[in-house]
């Protein structure tokens, strides 16, 4: 009897505790970070495909980079109806690409559905009236600090999730599990592709890369005014995890950003160029 009890519980308290360890070790971190909570903050979307930013009337008919898509646009298609804004989605992933042309072919519908919670949200759940291929753009390409290059696009440890990564965070950091091929593409290149004299803000969602392409981005002298990005990898406290973001978190405010928001959506990060 307490053998069979055991097995009942104790998979849950190990979850348990694993998820309190975590906890406690990105609320470590946090403190550590001497971050500045600004007013006119605000968040749009829904809550898992949905970020926090700071509310600004230079977004308005401005290009927005939005790496990362999934199968939840609530945050780009609500940042389009506020600020009629242009947004390049930047994302090579199959179910991702799916999803954007399902967008396009229902271009000014009305929202009919609530959001769902799962991250899988239905297209009559967008308020798509204003919504069209001019101002809602994908390039099926994988952001990163090489251009034009054919790299592996490695699957998710869960078939049912959407994310691959392309250093493999997700799988350990494996080389020898599932993945696509796929073209990259570096944010310099897009600027020229599209002419842009000034990008107002970038978002990067993009499971593992966002070192990677903002180091680049520095490099370049490439300066939005406002960079929201989820460091995927401190999902996982880890020795390597911290060591990437510590590299472009000092990197960041060596360029004159400063970061405004976190706690509450940790991983995800709000800078703000100062």
């Amino acid at each position: 009897m307490y053998k069979t009890v055991l097995k009942k519980i104790l998979p849950n308290f190990l979850i348990n505790f694993i998820r309190y360890i975590i906890n406690r070790e990105k609320i470590k971190l946090i403190k550590k970070l001497n971050f500045k909570n600004r007013e006119g903050i605000i968040f749009l979307g829904t809550k898992y495909g949905g970020w926090s930013f700071f509310d600004n009337k230079n977004l308005i008919n401005n290009y927005i980079i939005s790496a990362g898509l999934g199968e939840d646009a609530s945050f780009d298609t609500e940042l389009i109806s506020k600020y009629n804004c242009k947004i390049i989605v930047v994302d090579p992933t199959p179910r991702a690409i799916k999803h954007y042309n399902d967008i396009i072919k229902n271009a000014g519908n009305s929202k009919i559905k609530p959001y769902n919670n799962d991250g899988k949200q239905d297209i009559d759940s967008y308020n798509l009236k204003s919504i069209n291929k001019e101002n809602f753009i994908l390039i099926d390409s994988a952001l990163y600090d090489v251009s034009n290059k054919k790299i592996k696009f490695y699957s998710p440890p869960n078939k049912n999730h959407v994310s691959y990564s392309i250093n493999n965070f997700q799988n350990n950091y494996q080389k020898n599990t599932d993945f696509i091929t796929v073209n990259t593409i570096t944010l310099k290149e897009i600027i020229e592709k599209f002419n842009i004299t000034n990008i107002e803000m970038i978002k990067l969602d993009i499971e593992g890369a966002e070192i990677e392409v903002i180091v680049n981005m520095m490099d370049k002298k490439i300066f939005p005014n406002q960079i929201l990005v989820e460091i995927d990898e401190l999902n996982k406290i880890d020795k390597i995890s911290v060591e990437r973001f510590n590299k472009i978190n000092n990197l960041l405010i060596e360029n004159k950003y400063e970061l405004i928001n976190t706690e509450n959506q940790f991983p995800n990060f709000l800078y703000l160029k100062s």
